[in-house]
């Protein structure tokens, strides 16, 4: 369940249920739900987890080194592009072809906190 269509995961979250998903790749583990949210109602809410062992690069010495995520998500999902006057653009993941791929968010937020600063300690 890696690829979700969103029209049928938006039409069951806007009636009331919560789709929960699971993905484990290698040593990192992302779970949660996708819900509706009467407050943003063309997109999906995404809340979840990312917990596992990652390999980093320190950013001083240049080595690697493995550090634990227990890092927590919630932003929204959109299908397709979104209009980029909305005032809160970077809380939304705009999902392409009309699906929601869930190992391509959790390839994107891993990518993400490779490319934060990162000091070995």
């Amino acid at each position: 369940m890696n690829k979700i269509p969103f029209n049928r995961a938006f039409q069951s979250c806007k009636n009331g249920e919560k789709i929960p998903f699971f993905i484990e790749k290698d040593a990192i583990k992302f779970e949660g739900v996708l819900a509706y949210d009467s407050s943003h109602r063309e997109f999906i809410k995404l809340c979840g987890t990312i917990r596992g062992t990652i390999e980093l690069v320190c950013d001083l010495s240049g080595e690697s080194y493995n550090e634990e995520l227990n890092e927590d998500l919630e932003f929204y999902l959109s299908n397709g592009q979104i209009d980029l006057d909305s005032e809160h653009f970077e809380d939304i993941v705009e999902c392409e072809n009309g699906q929601i791929d869930l190992e391509e968010i959790l390839r994107s937020e891993l990518e993400m906190i490779r490319c934060d600063y990162h000091i070995k300690e």
